[in-house]
C-alpha cells in the first residue's frame, strides 16, 4: 500500500519531462552559431638539421679523466708563495666560501671552534689552522661573530698571493 503513492508521484514527475523543448533547442542553436571557437593554426615544424657527433675528438664520459685535468698543476720551480699540495684536503675544501655559513661557536677553556654549515645542511666544527673553501683557505682566527680566513689565490704567473676573507655569523 505504501508503494502506490510513491509510484504515482514518480509517474507524475516523469510526465513533466515530456514537453515542448523547442525554446531549449532554439537557445542551443543560437549559442552555437554566435560562439564559434577560433583555433589558431599549428606552427610549422622546424627543419631538422643533421649534426655529426665526432666523439673521437673528445674524452669518453665512461673513462675517468686524466690526473692533469683533476689535480692542480703548480709550477714549483719558482721561489714564491705556493700551497702545500701534499697536504690532505679538508672536508670543507670542496665548497666555495659562498656556500658555507657560520652558525655559531663552541668553546672550552681558551679554545674556540666555529660551527659551519655546508650547502648540504651538514654542520662541522672547525678550529684555527683548519682549511676550508676552494682556494686553500686556512682559518687564522675564530671569534663569536666571525671567522678570519687567509686564502691563497693564484696570480697567473705561477705564484700565489694571500687574500684575507671573513665568514660572518649567519642567523638564517
Amino acid at each position: 500500500m505504501r508503494s502506490l503513492p510513491v509510484l504515482i508521484g514518480a509517474s507524475l514527475l516523469l510526465t513533466g519531462c515530456i514537453g515542448d523543448h523547442s525554446d531549449l533547442e532554439l537557445f542551443v542553436t543560437t549559442t552555437k552559431a554566435q560562439h564559434v571557437a577560433r583555433i589558431p593554426p599549428l606552427k610549422e615544424t622546424p627543419k631538422f638539421e643533421h649534426f655529426a657527433y665526432q666523439a673521437e675528438l673528445m674524452r669518453s664520459p665512461f673513462v675517468p679523466p686524466s690526473r692533469e685535468l683533476t689535480e692542480e698543476v703548480i709550477d714549483t720551480s719558482k721561489d714564491c708563495l705556493q700551497p702545500d699540495l701534499k697536504r690532505r684536503k679538508g672536508r670543507l675544501e670542496t665548497y666555495a666560501l659562498d656556500n658555507l655559513r657560520m652558525r655559531g661557536t663552541l668553546s672550552e677553556d681558551d679554545t674556540i671552534w666555529a660551527l659551519i654549515e655546508s650547502a648540504d645542511s651538514n654542520v662541522y666544527r672547525m678550529g684555527v689552522g683548519e682549511y676550508l673553501g676552494l682556494y686553500h683557505g686556512r682559518i687564522s682566527n675564530v671569534t663569536p661573530q666571525y671567522i678570519e680566513i687567509i686564502e691563497l689565490i693564484p696570480d697567473g704567473s705561477g705564484c700565489w698571493a694571500e687574500r684575507p676573507s671573513n665568514l660572518e655569523l649567519s642567523g638564517k
